[in-house]
């Protein structure tokens, strides 16, 4: 099967991860947390799941090759930069003629990229714009990218108190203010996803412990609802 048939699996692939933190919040602590578990469930996908040749020999004379996954993590993305995951297309796998993973001193453009961010990120602005720029230069003859940033809200200040109010204008400007921005929107071969996650609040009952960007506002969708939340998740990266 074509890597191009991959999508619809990967995109249930990212719902399931997605969904997770939404449901347990606590499943990251940075950023390589979330790469570690796409990759474990992209690794399941069946086509995905097996080591594929490539044409780094074993030895001299030798008729055998090493294989590589297609899956890895911090892979090359040109001018000295790093892409979060990549999933590789195997006829370009085969192509590989050296041990780092390059067809001569090129890296593959991958079939499927992937860039995550977290509330941790010091400025969201310029890390969204390296992505964006990472993702559509390595897209741009073939492939698909992803960008996926989350925003775990870990103040937890009832509604309506002052260090409340002072959080929400945080978040506004920091995070959802970005995203609103068009400098976001453009490159169709981009999918974007931003999930703001609110977990931490100290009151009984709230609305809106998750809220998903869906291009031009922030819906708000119930935790419990995993179908729902994977609706919403899946029509972002379509």
């Amino acid at each position: 099967m074509h890597w191009s048939k991959w999508k619809d699996d990967i995109d249930r692939a990212i719902a399931k991860v997605c969904i997770q933190i939404i449901k347990e919040p606590l499943s990251y602590f940075s950023e390589a947390d979330i790469q570690q578990l796409l990759v474990e469930e992209l690794s399941k996908i069946e086509a995905i799941s097996k080591p594929y040749p490539t044409s780094v020999q074993k030895g001299k004379g030798s008729k055998s090759t090493y294989r590589t996954p297609l899956v890895h993590r911090e892979y090359g993305g040109g001018d000295g930069r790093r892409i979060d995951v990549v999933v590789m297309d195997p006829d370009d796998v085969r192509k590989i003629d050296t041990v780092n993973l390059t067809i001569g001193k090129q890296y593959l453009r991958p079939a499927y990229a992937f860039e995550l961010g977290t509330e941790k990120t010091s400025d969201t602005f310029a890390h969204l714009q390296s992505d964006l720029s990472k993702l559509s230069e390595r897209t741009k003859e073939k492939g698909t990218g992803y960008l996926i940033h989350f925003y775990k809200d870990v103040t937890q200040a009832r509604t309506g108190t002052i260090t409340r109010n002072k959080t929400e204008a945080k978040i506004h400007k920091k995070f959802k203010q970005v995203f609103n921005e068009k400098q976001t929107q453009g490159n169709m071969k981009v999918k974007i996803l931003a999930i703001l996650l609110r977990t931490y609040r100290s009151q009984e009952k709230m609305r809106g412990k998750c809220e998903i960007f869906n291009g031009q506002e922030w819906v708000k969708t119930n935790v419990s609802r995993d179908a729902a939340l994977r609706s919403a998740i899946l029509k972002q990266v379509a």
